[in-house]
């Protein structure tokens, strides 16, 4: 019957993880922001949602349309803007739609001027970035048509993740044009930076594409006049991600800015005995986040902010909870499932016994949950040669035992040095 349970709560997750639909989904926010270089309006659904885009010369505006009955929107007709190239951003609503729920036909961005733009999308956002170029009064009108338009089809090709933080091992396309001599892909080094003649060495560590290109154009101004620069990502090798528990266990290149739901799905979801309530994401500065898999299903919103970045761990617990993992200087590292009463003595005779390297006066029983777990430090010599009974305490589930080959002194800094390893080990011993 448990069994039977926990399948059928998988199968429906599973399910609505896959199954997509794009009826009934909302447009939530719509947000414009000025930079030096460009402005962004950022379209923010419910869920991703296609979008098709039209470039109109005369006078300059973008399009964004979608399918009839795919996106329903309650914002205003008209936002008057006035930030960099942009003036107005218009809804267009498609006729017979009620008032509680328009269906949107387009929105619509007036340009003051005809400049070079990108479009991409990010999760459930649709990213509109618009260049604040002023192009040399020696470039003909020509010119910037021909610019526009080769920018666009080159967009076509790739999408650039907007949310992504460029790290070592990332390689960079850099196009700068008219400028074939200075354009160029380049990898990022151990410590953040590029070489990109004729600019020296530029840190890139922690920018986003938008932000590199802001740097990149400050850069190059000092030997170009007015560069148009665009940065794609060709390969992603820094933002990682260590997986635990009961999921594909490994670690994992993030490509994206990605959900801790959409990461599950791409890694094979979660196993049948995992407990999909208390997954745990722990950022790498240390704070841990509980999530219920179920919640943020079925909650667009809560799941759109939980995001794994790189260098968190996300851990995804057993649903059994009557087993003890004995670890370290044992002969055999095993986890042992609890029938009835299981003492220290029991559990570490059961691993096979203590190595010759085993500091027995220093077992370390950690009790809790990852993230708020404690220390019990256990003399076994005290048991095994003077009969004290008490210290041979009664395990409970989900405790692990670990046998030290050297005596922990701090086992504060030994829960916070050791966790995530020790949870590492675990998965691997079967």
């Amino acid at each position: 019957m448990r069994k039977s349970l926990i399948k059928t709560l998988n199968l429906m997750v599973l399910i609505s993880l896959s199954c997509v639909s794009y009826r009934g989904v909302h447009l939530v926010n719509l947000a414009t922001k000025e930079m030096p270089s460009e402005t962004e309006v950022v379209l923010t659904t419910t869920k991703p949602v296609q979008y098709k885009e039209t470039k109109v010369e005369n006078p300059p505006r973008l399009v964004i349309s979608f399918p009839e009955d795919a996106v329903y929107g309650n914002e205003r007709e008209e936002l008057v803007i006035n930030k960099g190239s942009i003036r107005k951003i218009r809804n267009e609503y498609y006729q017979g739609g009620g008032k509680s729920e328009r269906r949107l036909n387009s929105v619509i961005v007036e340009l003051a001027q005809d400049e070079p733009y990108k479009i991409s999308q990010s999760g459930s956002s649709i990213i509109i970035r618009i260049k604040n170029s002023n192009l040399s009064p020696i470039t003909a009108p020509e010119e910037r048509a021909e610019i526009v338009a080769q920018l666009q089809t080159s967009d076509k090709n790739t999408l650039m993740e907007s949310a992504y933080l460029i790290g070592p091992g990332d390689v960079l396309s850099i196009e700068v044009w008219k400028q074939p001599d200075v354009s160029r892909d380049v990898r990022v080094d151990e410590k953040g930076e590029i070489r990109l003649p004729p600019a020296r060495k530029i840190s890139v560590l922690g920018l986003n594409v938008s932000e590199l290109e802001e740097k990149l154009t400050e850069a190059l101004s000092r030997y170009l006049i007015d560069p148009i620069v665009f940065v794609t990502i060709k390969e992603y090798n820094s933002q990682r991600v260590i997986a635990l528990g009961e999921i594909a266990p490994g670690m994992y290149t993030l490509k994206r800015r990605t959900t801790l739901v959409e990461f599950l799905g791409q890694i094979g979801g979660a196993r049948e005995n995992a407990d999909i309530f208390h997954i745990k994401l722990i950022k790498k500065d240390g704070k841990i986040f509980t999530y219920n898999l179920n919640e943020l299903i079925h909650d667009p919103l809560k799941s759109d902010e939980a995001i794994v970045s790189g260098g968190d761990t996300l851990y995804v617990p057993p649903l059994e909870i009557n087993k003890v993992y004995v670890l370290g200087e044992v002969r055999t590292p095993k986890i042992i499932n609890i029938k009835g009463k299981l003492n220290i003595i029991d559990a570490i005779t059961e691993a096979g016994g203590f190595t010759a390297d085993a500091v027995t006066k220093s077992v370390i029983v950690v009790r809790g949950e990852l993230g708020s777990q404690k220390g019990i430090r256990v003399n076994v010599n005290q048991i095994l040669k003077k009969a004290d009974v008490g210290q041979n305490i009664e395990l409970m589930a989900g405790d692990i035992v670990y046998v030290p080959k050297s005596f922990i002194v701090d086992i504060e800094r030994f829960l916070r040095d050791i966790s995530l390893p020790i949870m590492w080990n675990i998965w691997f011993i079967k």
